[in-house]
C-alpha cells in the first residue's frame, strides 16, 4: 500500500512539474512573440523616419545645389584637419 501511494505522489508531483514546464514554455513563447512584435514596430517606425529625413535632404540639395557642394567640400576639408 505504502508502494501505491509513493507511486501515486510521485506521478502527481512528475505531472506538476510537467506542466509548470509547459506553462513556462508558453510564457516563453509569448515573450518571444511580444519583443519580436516591438522589434519589429520599431524597425518599421525608424526606416519610416529615415525614408523621411533622406527626402527632406534631396529636396534641399535639389533646390540649393552649391550650397551642397560647399557644405560637403567644407566637412571634407575639416575632416582631414582633423586628420592630419
Amino acid at each position: 500500500m505504502a508502494t501505491t501511494t509513493t507511486k501515486a505522489k510521485t506521478q502527481e508531483t512528475q505531472s506538476k512539474v510537467e506542466d509548470a514546464y509547459h506553462s513556462a514554455e508558453e510564457a516563453a513563447t509569448e515573450a518571444v512573440h511580444s519583443l519580436k512584435n516591438k522589434a519589429q514596430e520599431s524597425l518599421t517606425e525608424g526606416s519610416e523616419k529615415i525614408k523621411t529625413g533622406t527626402a527632406q535632404v534631396e529636396s534641399v540639395i535639389k533646390e540649393r545645389p552649391l550650397l551642397s557642394v560647399g557644405c560637403a567640400f567644407l566637412a571634407g576639408w575639416a575632416i582631414s584637419k582633423l586628420i592630419k
